[in-house]
């Protein structure tokens, strides 16, 4: 039986900066829905939900009062914990003295959570992590463990520079903790982790089980890993054939609702466009998303970019692989080069080069 389904929200986003200044990571939208809710939705079927936020937790509070009410529990954290002492922080504000399931609120993923359920029920341990399989130019980026016969971890290495043992399994941010994990967990001031701290005396104890999840798993932690999220999610879920008369749909391609496409306009492939979205006669869009009433004009180009909620692009713009966070407004015919980064609420009228960033 589990207590309660953790989701640890605290993280600044730094590497999502300039999208991160105006939202928190949960509240990043993945087919236009907020990454927090694809978590929940998975997680209610299991126990109920409390999320630990700090960075921006206002706004993750008002989305789960507005969409889940009694549903979702938020618990602030005074300063920088770690997400071992989130979880340690979070047990104790809401005396939780049962099992939990811990989820990074930064981790888009369809894995079915009974499922890792019912895996640490078999192994019996007081820990089971989720894993997944990454590609070995990755490896360096994750804790990466080794198993024995019995999926039992023997040994776990925070970001290697070779594999261990030859092993690709990656954490995959996902854990089923029994009550005694939380008796591990270090009590101080400074940051615990759960990686460097908890697991390693999991480890020595011999009782932790790993469940391998072969799916869809993405880390939205970085610019290029949100576009990359979107697509798996339009593969899977995205609307593969929209029906827009004087549209030249490429799928797949997503539409959120009351968005507004003109005749002539030319969408996809991987276009994501957020509720309210309007784009204009012969623009072109391919491998970007669009968020909430952001605006691009007729004859704008768009390609490998991520817009901003309510950001204008003007006519005959050109935003290439690049990075416009919200409200900003970007003049006619103005060139946006590859790499570049533009920070929120700005206006730009002249041409920004390859590589530039515009805080």
């Amino acid at each position: 039986m589990i207590d309660r389904v953790v989701v640890l929200a605290g993280g600044f986003a730094t590497r999502l900066r300039p999208l991160s200044y105006t939202r928190a990571k949960p509240l990043f939208p993945i087919l236009d829905k907020p990454l927090i809710d694809w978590i929940l939705e998975r997680a209610r079927d299991i126990a109920p939900a409390v999320i630990s936020a700090r960075y921006l937790a206002h706004m993750i509070r008002e989305h789960i009062s507005r969409r889940w009410g009694g549903a979702a529990t938020v618990v602030e954290e005074s300063r920088p914990m770690g997400d071992g002492g989130a979880l340690a922080h979070v047990a104790e504000s809401l005396n939780i003295s049962g099992a939990v399931m811990v989820v990074n609120g930064d981790v888009f993923t369809d894995a079915d959570y009974r499922a890792v359920l019912d895996a640490h029920k078999r192994a019996g341990g007081v820990a089971t992590m989720m894993l997944v399989e990454v590609s070995p130019e990755s490896v360096s980026k994750y804790g990466i463990a080794v198993l024995d016969d019995s999926m039992r971890l023997i040994e776990f290495v925070e970001k290697p520079k070779e594999p261990p043992a030859g092993s690709r399994l990656a954490n995959a941010g996902i854990y089923v903790f029994e009550p005694e994990v939380f008796k591990l967990i270090p009590r101080r001031r400074g940051e615990v982790k759960i990686a460097k701290d908890i697991i390693p005396e999991l480890l020595r104890r011999g009782d932790i089980y790993a469940f391998i999840h072969r799916g869809i798993w993405h880390d939205i932690g970085t610019p290029a890993d949100y576009l990359k999220a979107n697509y798996a999610a339009l593969d899977k879920w995205g609307s593969k054939e929209v029906d827009k008369p004087g549209i030249d749909i490429t799928p797949p391609v997503y539409i959120g609702e009351g968005s507004i496409v003109e005749e002539g306009a030319s969408l996809g492939p991987y276009v994501v466009l957020g509720q309210g979205a309007k784009v204009g006669r012969y623009a072109r869009l391919k491998n970007s998303v669009l968020m909430r009433a952001a605006t691009v004009e007729p004859g704008a180009y768009i390609s490998g970019s991520i817009i901003g909620e309510e950001t204008y692009i003007g006519r005959w713009a050109r935003v290439l692989e690049s990075v416009v966070a919200d409200g900003v407004y970007i003049k006619d015919e103005v060139y946006v080069g590859r790499g570049s980064a533009i920070g929120p609420n700005r206006e730009v009228v002249e041409d920004v080069p390859d590589g530039s960033m515009l805080p």
